[in-house]
């Protein structure tokens, strides 16, 4: 028997020493082909599906011997059974599996069966010495993988779809915001020349705003001060005036029972022009977070917030420094929480692609353990997360989920200590803002508080102004403030 109309360029003749039977699966692909191709030496089948799962099964339960003049080499070799299961499952996107068997003496046996809508072709291919089969799967996205044994099914899901510790929606651990004023005449190069404007007046009452905000449920404040108006000369003491105003706003809000205030250098990671650790020493700042955990460290409801905004600087060498801060503070102040900044203003939306995420993961305190450490993000709501329009266009949960995902898989968490947005209705903040609160609240597994941006000495002139109004008693808040940014 000549199979040369199947065999285009080769003839091969076999004898059948006896009829065997055959019992075959089926192959039905909702749209989809299945061809034998004989273009090579070595017989293929293709399987090829574009909508349902598609099963190919064939069990061969006699022998077959046959002849050939063709031989093909072999990378796999089982033992030789007289029934040879094989069950190939593709996805239901576009899939093509290809399944060479290449024996030393091989017989082909192929049945069609046409329906009225599909049409079913199954190859079998026996051995009597070897068998290799080679099934090469890409599907075009991640799905759960699950491996079925005799007595045991275990299915692996993606990290990305575990559910938060608790009932989504919880609660923040930290809410609040920032008293800002102490950080003003601050630029981004890294100089303070002044003045600034410390919240401590009766127009920018700092701490009347903390009662208030904390009388309406918020308890965390985050305090921003210039590095040059603490120390004065790099590397130096206290300045007595200015560091004495600022503790006294740093009293207000540790007089509050239960609530957390936050130290924040403002400073984007420079001194008068220079990078903390890349053109300059990092010796200063470290004796800086050393001084500052010796002043607070009595207090564990200080938070220390390591630097704002960090931009343009070496994330290795950053991360570098940043672990000789932890080093220093852990042993004056081993439980307190600290903020940790990463590279591009540390935005969210950077924070998986700049490398920030993986890079500062591998912080650790002195004795290996993460506690207390917890990411410091910022993000904004105008066009391009700039932080400089008062128009909100966005929610932010497209780049809050990937974040969310990934401090959930690596059992990490952050702190949001700013964003913010206008106060006019046209700006269209208070949507697009409770939009992003509310989806952070039912994540606060993993970002776990938040500070809005700003009250203090800021005022109405002010495109994020979040600083109360006083008229007399009661005080009355901003609109943005008052739709979304108190939490239960």
């Amino acid at each position: 028997l000549l199979l040369d109309d199947i065999y285009a360029k080769q003839s091969i003749s076999f004898i059948l020493t006896s009829l065997p039977t055959f019992t075959f699966g089926t192959v039905k692909p909702t749209k989809g082909t299945v061809t034998l191709s004989t273009a090579t030496p070595c017989p293929t089948v293709t399987v090829t599906a574009t909508q349902a799962p598609v099963t190919v099964t064939s069990t061969l339960t006699k022998t077959i011997t046959s002849t050939t003049t063709q031989s093909c080499s072999s990378t796999t070799t089982t033992q030789q059974t007289t029934t040879i299961p094989t069950t190939t499952t593709t996805t239901t996107k576009p899939t093509t599996t290809t399944v060479p068997s290449t024996t030393t003496t091989t017989t082909t046996t192929t049945t069609t069966t046409t329906r009225p809508s599909t049409t079913e072709t199954t190859t079998t291919t026996t051995t009597t010495t070897s068998t290799t089969t080679t099934i090469t799967t890409k599907p075009s996205t991640t799905v759960p993988t699950t491996t079925t044994t005799a007595s045991t099914t275990t299915t692996t899901l993606p990290c990305e779809s575990l559910q938060p510790e608790f009932p989504a929606g919880k609660n923040f651990t930290y809410k609040g915001v920032n008293i800002a004023g102490f950080e003003f005449g601050c630029k981004e190069d890294g100089t303070c020349t002044g003045p600034n404007s410390p919240p401590l007046t009766n127009e920018a009452d700092g701490c009347g705003q903390m009662k208030w905000f904390y009388s309406k449920g918020m308890n965390t404040f985050r305090l921003p001060i210039g590095w040059q108006y603490a120390t004065p000369t790099l590397g130096g003491s206290f300045d007595p005036t200015m560091w004495g105003s600022y503790n006294k706003l740093m009293q207000c809000c540790l007089a509050l029972p239960g609530a957390y205030c936050v130290v924040d250098i403002h400073n984007w990671a420079r001194w008068n022009t220079n990078v903390i650790g890349q053109t300059m020493s990092d010796t200063p700042y470290i004796k800086l977070w050393q001084m500052i955990a010796s002043y607070y460290a009595s207090e564990p409801r200080v938070i220390f917030g390591l630097m704002n905004e960090p931009f343009k600087l070496t994330l290795s060498t950053w991360a570098g420094t940043l672990q000789k801060v932890v080093n220093a503070i852990r042993p004056i102040a081993p439980r307190h929480v600290i903020l940790l900044p990463g590279i591009e203003y540390a935005h969210a939306d950077t924070f998986l692609s700049s490398g920030t995420a993986a890079t500062l993961n591998a912080i650790t305190n002195p004795d290996g353990s993460k506690d207390n450490l917890l990411f410091d993000l910022h993000q904004w709501l105008d066009r391009g997360n700039l932080g400089t329009s008062s128009v909100c266009v966005t929610n932010n949960i497209g780049i809050w989920t990937p974040v969310v995902n990934w401090l959930r898989c690596n059992k990490r968490k952050a702190f949001l200590s700013a964003t913010g947005g206008g106060n006019a209705a046209s700006d269209n903040c208070s949507t697009y803002m409770c939009q992003q609160m509310s989806y952070l609240f039912s994540n606060s597994d993993v970002i776990v508080g938040y500070t809005g941006w700003a009250a203090g000495s800021y005022g109405t002139t002010y495109i994020y102004d979040e600083t109360p109004t006083w008229l007399g008693y009661p005080w009355v808040d901003t609109p943005l403030v008052s739709s979304c940014m108190y939490w239960p």
